[in-house]
């Protein structure tokens, strides 16, 4: 059973919100895209993987993801949630983050989770209230009052982590923390051949127990977060830099233009010459 309601296109923009109460399990989404997107949860618990560790998301939590990061969701040991998801690009907030650039800063916080007091939920609470009863019905200057409370939530985000020190959660458990340090490891290591076998005996964890765990905490094969990383530097390479195509593939370590080519329109669903022109337009 579930309840939702919900504004816009998650994969196309410029805004999509979605608020949703499930009262059983709900299987892992894993996602990349170049939208921002907060995640708010009202109800239950969620393990959620960001940038280079898992979280166990409790209610009140905030989290915050940033443009082409890598994210995952899956259910804790207690079943059944409520959230409200936001996600939204940069054309959405364009003439307001000329004036007011400061907006985004939470997404470079040290943390993703912002965890927050029962005062400060109940203003986060009152501002995705009205996102959500906005997001219900098209009328007169809808996208200009969802982009208001929108704006007011990144405000209190902003203002959020400039007066509170970075305090992260702790790691759910010391396979967790072990499975963060490979990660942050290969978020290095990317451009050279990483293998299984290799990882395994540097981290001193069987090859079996280790492909199933890193899988289970994370939500992505080894194999798959490779390539994913890879392709992730493979974006910024293509909109920051004038490097040809098959020089960003080997930088990024493929082993063949063909391989990059491939592995890259899988992940994006567009090519690499493609997703170059398109953030030029």
């Amino acid at each position: 059973m579930s309840r939702t309601v919900t504004f816009g296109n998650e994969e196309e923009g410029p805004f999509y919100i979605q608020h949703i109460h499930r009262s059983g399990s709900f299987e892992r989404t894993q996602h990349m895209h170049d939208m921002y997107e907060l995640y708010y949860l009202y109800e239950g618990e969620r393990m959620y993987f960001i940038r280079d560790r898992s979280y166990l998301i409790l209610p009140g939590d905030l989290v915050l993801i940033n443009r082409r990061e890598l994210h995952a969701t899956s259910d804790s040991d207690n079943l059944g949630h409520a959230r409200v998801v936001i996600n939204f690009d940069d054309s959405f907030l364009a003439n307001t983050k000329e004036d007011a650039p400061f907006l985004l800063d939470a997404f470079t916080y040290a943390t993703p989770v912002l965890r927050l007091d029962l005062p400060t939920r109940r203003l986060v609470e009152d501002i995705l209230g009205k996102l959500i009863h906005e997001a219900k019905e098209p009328q007169l200057g809808q996208t200009f009052a969802l982009r208001q409370y929108l704006t007011e939530l990144l405000l209190f985000t902003a203002r959020f982590v400039l007066m509170h020190p970075s305090t992260s959660p702790e790691h759910v458990s010391p396979l967790h923390r072990k499975i963060s340090t490979i990660v942050r490891f290969i978020n290095i290591h990317y451009p050279e051949p990483i293998r299984l076998e290799e990882l395994s005996e540097r981290f001193e964890i069987s090859p079996a127990y280790l492909s199933r765990m890193f899988k289970e905490i994370t939500g992505f094969s080894l194999v798959e977060y490779v390539n994913l990383v890879r392709v992730q530097e493979a974006q910024r390479l293509l909109t920051t830099t004038k490097l040809k195509v098959i020089l960003i593939a080997e930088q990024v370590g493929f082993g063949s233009l063909v391989q990059f080519g491939r592995v890259f329109r899988q992940m994006t669903k567009t090519t690499p010459l493609r997703y170059r022109q398109s953030a030029v337009t």
